[in-house]
């Protein structure tokens, strides 16, 4: 369980840089070019992922659609950035907790089956990485479109990272 919470605050800290040398204007505008959100809109959405997940746990069952969709998370990076900072703790706080124990999740995939399925506390963390680094990724290229740095790695999972390491893959 320590390194799937370990990873999920690998990814919450990488945000945490971006957001610290980003101002507010250029955090919520939105993008041209990758389906015209903005980088707050996509962190916001990642964040709330982690709320619905969070929030879920008093009842093991996490229901992924039931989302607060805060706007203010999406034009203040420094309100964003204190829910991290939250978030962080609140993972850490499941330590002690069984991977394997079992949560009831829900998520509407489009399919118009909106029932509840069994799932795990470690497979939930493992599904908050994936997502977590597909929004990055696309995070990254509106980082470019606008001339912005962002950290090496950022937006790629962890176990490309791992390849091009042992590949010594730049």
């Amino acid at each position: 369980m320590e390194s799937l919470i370990r990873a999920n605050i690998f990814f919450l800290d990488q945000a945490q840089r971006l957001l610290a040398n980003m101002d507010d204007q250029v955090y919520a505008t939105q993008s041209g070019k990758v389906f015209g959100a903005s980088l707050g809109q996509h962190l916001r959405h990642c964040l709330d992922h982690y709320a619905s997940f969070l929030g879920g746990l008093s009842l093991m069952k996490i229901d992924y659609d039931h989302r607060e969709r805060d706007e203010k998370l999406e034009t203040s990076t420094e309100y964003a950035s204190g829910l991290m900072r939250g978030l962080k703790n609140d993972l850490l706080e499941l330590n002690d907790r069984d991977a394997a124990s079992e949560v009831l999740v829900k998520m509407d995939c489009g399919g118009g089956d909106q029932g509840w399925y069994q799932s795990t506390l470690g497979r939930e963390l493992q599904f908050l990485v994936s997502h977590t680094v597909h929004h990055f990724a696309m995070m990254t290229g509106m980082c470019q479109e606008r001339g912005l740095a962002v950290e090496r790695g950022f937006g790629i999972a962890p176990s490309t990272l791992r390849h091009r390491q042992l590949a010594k893959i730049d």
